[in-house]
């Protein structure tokens, strides 16, 4: 059952940094070797203005007894909608959860099966602000209306139109997908061998082309291979190159695409004609990838490959991941990690820890290039969902490892001091 917590309002604090590795931050921060950055203070090209964040406890769901409602399976992805209501997409349950603002139970969506309403085989949920649901299946797309209802069911062809791996939608109900799968042809080639970001239709018309993102040249390393046995699927997953640029986006309520595809402080805002309408940049310059750089990613690795390999004996999938020694490296540490969009449309902008790991600060900014602040790495982290009137909903597991999902309310970002 929902555990309803006191409002009591809470503060981050900035972190005690050591002198030598306080340096580094200066430096990746576009030090100019004097302490202080160009640019004004509280200015897109001055120093970052560390902010406070206030917060207060809404509510909690998740229990580790058989026979409560938020008993969660597998949380995949929590949505909010206008109304202030949370989904929560239970995909071990094929399942969705609304629940109120008050942490009650309104709804269950779905289920498993193969009926209409009923879900199989869910890759992602996607929920509208008004509440509507595009249910993304291996073949299937499901529209559901915001009380549930079963609309229809739109079957992909992997032959034509391809099979889209989605995880947003335009207000008009297409999709927008950097991952498109085909079958029995050739695999289609991006201009300029960049990475490719589609609108996807759901009237069965050829998904359309909206921008192609930058990446790396090819260092030829080794490639990720599947194979069909008599025992079920064969994954091969090549080590892969550390640190390669991430190809990141979120939708602004204009339509328009905030990206991210750079090594340096960059962030693009795409509009629907795939034009580049914008862009949003930092004097921040990329780290070089040192010794110790790789040797913390290393380690990285090796444990995702551990968990990746046993999360693989739990399904009928073997996985086989290649070795660290298959690791290789890019030059230099990408500035931004990861992008998200909030309610209010300001741009939240992870940035890498000085050993490459996503645990540096978090600047916020707008669309129009106003900087408001920074939240320091030990403080207020981007959640898995924005809602309205500043909540935000993170995934978590409690202390006896139960899938629970918190639910906060932003008050305030302040300036420190």
């Amino acid at each position: 059952m929902p555990k309803l917590t006191t409002t009591t309002t809470t503060t981050t604090q900035p972190r005690f940094y050591p002198p030598l590795l306080l340096c580094a931050l200066l430096a990746a921060c576009g030090d100019d070797g004097n302490g202080i950055a160009d640019g004004a203070a509280g200015t897109l090209d001055g120093p970052d203005v560390i902010v406070t964040a206030f917060t207060e406890e809404v509510f909690t769901v998740g229990s580790m007894t058989g026979d409560a409602w938020d008993t969660f399976g597998s949380v995949r992805s929590v949505h909010f909608d206008a109304l202030a209501n949370l989904h929560v997409f239970d995909s071990q349950a094929d399942q969705i959860l609304v629940v109120g603002p008050d942490g009650s139970l309104i709804r269950t969506v779905g289920g498993q099966g193969e009926g209409p309403g009923e879900f199989g085989n869910v890759t992602s949920a996607i929920v509208g602000r008004d509440g509507s649901y595009t249910v993304m299946g291996f073949l299937t797309i499901d529209l559901l209306t915001p009380d549930g209802e079963f609309v229809r069911r739109i079957t992909m062809d992997p032959m034509t139109t391809g099979l889209a791996m989605a995880r947003m939608a335009l207000p008009d109900g297409r999709l927008v997908t950097g991952q498109i799968m085909r079958f029995g042809g050739d695999e289609e080639e991006a201009e300029d061998g960049g990475r490719p970001i589609h609108i996807f239709p759901l009237d069965g018309n050829e998904p359309e082309l909206l921008y192609t993102a930058w990446e790396l040249p090819d260092d030829g390393g080794g490639e990720t291979t599947a194979e069909s046995t008599s025992g079920g699927m064969v994954m091969n997953l090549a080590a892969g190159r550390a640190f390669e640029p991430r190809l990141d986006y979120d939708l602004l309520t204009d339509g328009r695409l905030a990206l991210i595809d750079s090594i340096g402080y960059r962030v693009k805002l795409i509009g629907l004609d795939g034009s580049v309408t914008g862009t949003i940049e930092r004097p921040i310059a990329p780290i070089p990838v040192d010794d110790a750089i790789m040797e913390a990613e290393r380690e990285r690795y090796r444990e995702s490959r551990a968990e990746l390999v046993e999360s693989g004996a739990r399904s009928n999938i073997q996985i086989e991941r290649e070795g660290v020694e298959g690791r290789t490296f890019a030059d230099e540490l990408p500035v931004l990690f990861a992008l998200a969009v909030d309610w209010e449309d300001r741009i939240w902008l992870e940035r890498r820890g000085p050993t490459g790991a996503n645990d540096g600060p978090i600047d916020i900014v707008t669309p129009g290039g106003d900087y408001i602040g920074t939240l320091p790495p030990d403080g207020l982290r981007t959640p898995d969902a924005f809602g309205p009137d500043g909540l935000l909903a993170y995934i978590e597991r409690d202390e006896m490892d139960v899938p629970t999902v918190r639910v906060i309310r932003l008050v305030a970002l302040e300036p420190e001091g």
